[in-house]
C-alpha cells in the first residue's frame, strides 16, 4: 500500500502528526508492517486510588498500538482515524509499564480492523485487557 517506514520514521511521524501519544508516555517499542508493540511508562498522574491505571489511559494506549501498526502497512498517513474501539479490561493494571501488542486483521479500501493486547510489562503471561479497534482509511481523491 505504502512504503515500509522504518522505526525512527514512525517515531518521528508521531512526534509530529501526534504529540498527545509522547504526552501520554507512550512510545513504540516494536514496528513492522501490520504489527507493533507500544509501551506506555508507568506515571502517579495516571494512577487511580488503589494504584490502578485508569481505563481510558489504557484506551489510548491501545488506540495508539494500533494505529502504528496500521501506519506500518500502509505508510505515514495522518488521516487515518479511529471509528470504532471496544475494550474489554481483564485485570488490573497496577504496577509497572503496560505493553500493548496490535495486530491488523484486515486493511479494506475504506476500513482498517484490528486488535490488540495488553500486558504488564513484567508480567506478559498475564492478559489485562484485549481490545478491537477500527479505523476510516485516509481518501486522497476525496480532498
Amino acid at each position: 500500500m505504502g512504503e515500509q517506514p522504518t522505526h525512527a520514521d514512525l517515531c518521528r511521524f508521531l512526534d509530529a502528526q501526534v504529540p498527545f501519544v509522547k504526552s501520554l508516555g507512550i512510545s513504540c517499542e516494536e514496528f513492522r508492517p501490520g504489527y507493533a508493540v507500544a509501551r506506555w511508562k508507568r506515571d502517579p498522574q495516571w494512577l487511580r486510588p488503589g494504584g490502578y491505571l485508569f481505563g481510558g489511559g489504557l484506551m489510548s494506549l491501545a488506540d495508539a498500538a494500533l494505529y502504528m501498526a496500521i501506519l506500518g502497512q500502509i505508510g505515514l498517513k495522518a488521516m487515518a482515524v479511529t471509528i470504532e474501539l471496544k475494550m474489554n479490561f481483564l485485570r488490573p493494571a497496577i504496577g509497572g509499564d503496560v505493553l500493548a501488542q496490535a495486530q491488523v486483521l484486515k486493511v479494506g479500501q475504506r476500513i482498517a480492523y484490528g486488535e490488540v493486547r495488553l500486558f504488564m510489562a513484567d508480567a506478559q503471561d498475564k492478559l489485562i485487557a484485549h481490545a478491537t479497534c477500527s479505523y476510516a482509511m485516509p481518501d486522497s481523491e476525496r480532498r
